[in-house]
């Protein structure tokens, strides 16, 4: 009885090594975002997100890899079509709602990309021109009050430096007005009245402090259009036009916070855009935003030092799926072991 026993096992673990149990196939969609997965030279997939991957799942090296769309990347995880999706994906309330995620092995964060400084457009020219005219305004009427003054107190007095017709006397007054407020006077025309001097006397201090404090307002009126043209936070960029990915979750950020955007297909058609001055700000993730302005040489458009939101990368699996436990297992030993830190820096220093 005992060696039947013996000859049944060793049976079984015969046909266990000539017949092995087939690996169940995985399919994993792949969506393009430079740095994390684009294509090399020899047309094979490489990235951040792709190292990673490969570290974390050895075992799925034969996986199948699809490209899609970041929205039909979203859809297939939900239907069950593919096992998960590689790309710089973020956890979002929204994706939760429908799928699961692993656990993070990316912080991101969106930002917001805007013309350089040193490149003002035309809408800012008009825009300080008409801000520094409307500052101009009540100085200039306040010329025109001490004009009309010194004529009326001066007509009688000294008609031969302001003549009696009201227009060229008028005229003669706002002359004075002008010359005693920025220089002190040329000395063509002096009041030569008590009454007329005394307000000589007064509109020459106070053309000190007004000429002071309209050369302040001025700079501060430039100076703040420059740095309004910078965005600190969200509410900044209310009522400016901003470009988004469509479908990207800079684009579910907007929409839930009721900023409006434009929606480009790809982040380079927005980075173009920008470029060429159709939009004023493109907001979308920080690092692949950085990447490809350098890979694209946007020489007019930078990166600006903050973001909106902070955001973490994640791989998009089914709900209830038993993918996520080997992919989070997987994630943690390659943080442990300091892998993913050296994936990340081969890509991004």
């Amino acid at each position: 009885m005992g060696n039947k026993i013996l000859y049944f096992c060793f049976f079984v673990f015969s046909l266990s090594v000539c017949f092995p149990v087939a690996q169940e196939q995985v399919t994993v969609g792949v969506k393009e975002a430079p740095p994390f997965t684009f294509k090399n030279a020899d047309g094979e997939w490489s990235g951040i997100t792709i190292d990673i991957w490969n570290e974390i799942n050895p075992e799925f090296d034969n996986a199948t890899l699809s490209e899609k769309t970041l929205e039909d990347l979203i859809k297939s995880v939900e239907r069950g079509g593919i096992s998960t999706g590689l790309g710089a994906i973020s956890i979002t309330d929204a994706r939760e709602r429908v799928i699961d995620f692993s656990m993070p092995y990316f912080e991101s964060g969106i930002a917001v990309a805007s013309k350089k400084g040193d490149v003002v457009s035309l809408n800012y020219y008009i825009t300080t021109i008409g801000k520094v005219l409307k500052a101009l305004t009540p100085w200039i009427l306040l010329l025109c009050v001490v004009g009309v003054a010194i004529w009326l107190i001066e007509k009688k007095s000294n008609e031969e430096e302001f003549h009696a017709p009201m227009a060229s006397g008028i005229g003669a007054g706002i002359w004075w007005a002008c010359v005693t407020m920025t220089t002190v006077g040329y000395g063509d025309k002096t009041p030569k009245s008590c009454l007329g001097r005394l307000l000589g006397v007064f509109w020459m201090f106070s053309g000190i402090v007004l000429i002071s404090s309209l050369t302040a307002t001025i700079t501060s009126t430039m100076t703040l259009d420059r740095l309004n043209a910078q965005i600190e936070d969200i509410e900044d960029l209310r009522n400016k036009r901003v470009g988004v990915i469509q479908a990207s979750s800079s684009f579910e950020y907007l929409d839930r916070v009721g900023i409006n955007s434009t929606t480009f297909e790809s982040l380079e058609l927005a980075l173009g855009a920008l470029n060429e001055g159709d939009i004023e700000y493109v907001v979308h993730d920080m690092p692949i935003m950085q990447y490809t302005i350098k890979q694209n040489t946007f020489e007019n458009v930078e990166v600006l030092d903050f973001t909106l939101n902070k955001e973490y990368y994640g791989f998009p699996v089914t709900d209830n799926s038993p993918l996520v436990e080997q992919l989070n297992i997987g994630i943690l030993d390659a943080v442990q072991s300091g892998r993913i830190d050296e994936i990340i820096r081969k890509y991004l220093n």
